[in-house]
């Protein structure tokens, strides 16, 4: 993603007169005057997503001068947020909308705490159906998909013209093309951090769920075949694992040849690269690509607020979820957009004339996979499975046994005997 591309839409987005004018500066002074104000409480600690977010306000408030305000505000990162929500259940204080993932809206639900947006929604007809049936919970729609990103297949075209080597179509044909190139630059060139999300990558393409009959299944014959993948990769020389820093940080200490990555990194992943970085989608089978993890929030709206703010949040998200903002939002954050109509609107079909490379994102979300929406799947995502994961690829526990600790830790936390 171009930086010019990323300004404009941000512009775009407010129609600011000038890019020196702050936008939270610009939306305090607009909720002060107005007559309703609805917190957006949010996990974008900085960047593109959270300008977006709040040019995004900018843009809304200005069309709603006397009737109501958002007031987006950020509560540090993704796990931040939410234990902050869960705060202010306790003390009564919710804010009219958040970001939430599936897991979250879960967690709130047992509360009773969420509006469904059912009958509320005037783009829900053109919104991706995938994300959408994510967020519906014993029939009713609970929240709205937002910023949406999938695993996209990242890689060094100088590397692999180098070598004489095809951008990989099958899971066999990537490990065959990281060992041949591997091998012939004396380190490995597959690069990826030791957390869920890789993981999830070959867990998912190699047959994996983790729901089996209701119950969570963390050590299945697929899982242990996933982790041993990624801990064989290491030793025979063909992976790497990033332990400090995200792996574009780390561009410059070695030679990279490919990640599976989200696709929400696409821009920084090209300021980061002194290569030419291509994008394609995952290696899966002859007949499809493979099947990425959606990651990212839907926004929510709390019961437990004023109507006036309730009314306010509902129209924010109808607007944002409209074709153009989400066109908007996907060209300067790198998103997958929505709202299938996006792609039509002429701010996107620059984007992709720019960025052709972005049309990958947008044909990845039609193979991607979730995690449960369990409310303790976090601290499992986190706590015990990415420990799990950690310590395999580390050494310090066989792909096995690292999985049968983590069964039984989520058979204590599902049945109360830890937390």
């Amino acid at each position: 993603m171009k930086k010019a591309t990323v300004l404009l839409a941000l512009l775009a987005l407010a129609g600011l007169a000038s890019a020196q004018q702050k936008a939270e500066d610009v939306i305090k002074a607009q909720c002060e005057k107005a007559p309703v104000v609805a917190e957006l409480w949010h996990g974008f600690r900085g960047g593109a997503p959270r300008a977006a977010l709040e040019n995004l306000a900018v843009e809304f408030n200005k069309m709603n001068v006397g009737k109501g305000c958002v007031r987006p505000i950020s509560q540090g990162g993704y796990r931040d947020l939410s234990t902050k929500i869960k705060a202010a259940f306790a003390a009564g204080n919710l804010p009219a909308m958040a970001q939430a993932f599936e897991n979250n809206i879960a967690l709130y639900l047992e509360a009773d705490a969420l509006l469904p947006l059912d009958g509320r929604l005037e783009y829900l007809g053109d919104l991706n159906p995938f994300f959408v049936n994510a967020v519906k919970f014993n029939g009713k729609l609970y929240g709205l998909p937002f910023n949406k990103s999938v695993q996209v297949l990242y890689f060094n075209r100088d590397l692999l013209s180098k070598h004489g080597v095809d951008v990989p179509g099958t899971l066999d044909g990537f490990i065959a093309a990281a060992k041949k190139i591997s091998e012939a630059e004396g380190e490995p060139v597959y690069w990826f951090r030791p957390d869920t999300s890789t993981y999830a990558y070959w867990f998912f393409n190699m047959g994996g769920t983790y729901l089996h009959d209701g119950k969570v299944v963390v050590n299945s014959p697929e899982g242990v075949k996933a982790l041993e993948t990624l801990v064989q990769g290491v030793k025979d020389g063909w992976a790497k694992p990033i332990t400090s820093g995200y792996i574009n940080q780390n561009f410059g200490k070695g030679v990279y040849g490919f990640s599976t990555d989200s696709s929400a990194g696409y821009s920084y992943y090209l300021r980061a690269a002194k290569f030419d970085l291509g994008i394609a989608t995952l290696p899966g089978t002859a007949e499809h690509p493979g099947y990425g993890l959606v990651q990212g929030t839907n926004l929510i709206v709390f019961k437990d607020v004023d109507v006036k703010q309730q009314a306010v949040a509902f129209q924010f998200l109808n607007f944002v979820s409209g074709s153009k903002a989400q066109a908007l939002f996907a060209a300067a954050t790198g998103y997958v957009p929505i709202n299938l109509k996006a792609v039509d609107e002429p701010v996107l079909q620059d984007h992709l004339m720019e960025n052709p490379d972005f049309q990958v994102v947008i044909d990845q979300a039609n193979y991607a996979a979730f995690e449960p929406a369990i409310p303790e799947w976090e601290q499992i995502r986190f706590d015990i499975l990415g420990q799990a994961i950690t310590e395999a690829v580390l050494g310090k526990a066989t792909p096995k046994e690292a999985l049968d600790k983590a069964q039984k830790q989520v058979e204590d936390l599902l049945s109360g005997k830890i937390r």
